[in-house]
């Protein structure tokens, strides 16, 4: 059986395609972001690679935006997420 996430680790970590080591995020993951293009506040919902950079997905009033880094201000302010804890009634 293949251990993928060690192969994942080994071919996208350790050796991206173009030599070079890849450039730092701009924003972490539920950080509360200013996109400059449509000047509206949202928060990171996901990232990934492009030939442009890092491209990020922003949800922004019930839609999200994918904006390049240089479109968006981080806030240093996370999203909490908080659960309830549940009741087992026997």
């Amino acid at each position: 059986m293949i251990n993928l996430v060690q192969t994942l680790e080994s071919c996208w970590y350790l050796s991206p395609p173009w030599g070079k080591e890849i450039p730092p995020l701009e924003v972490c993951l539920l950080e509360r972001v200013y996109v400059t293009t449509s000047k509206s506040f949202g928060y990171c919902c996901d990232m990934e690679w492009s030939d442009k950079g890092w491209s990020y997905e922003i949800a922004c009033y019930n839609n999200s935006l994918t904006v390049l880094g240089r479109e968006i201000i981080g806030t240093g302010e996370l999203l909490t997420l908080t659960f309830e804890k549940p009741i087992f009634q026997f």
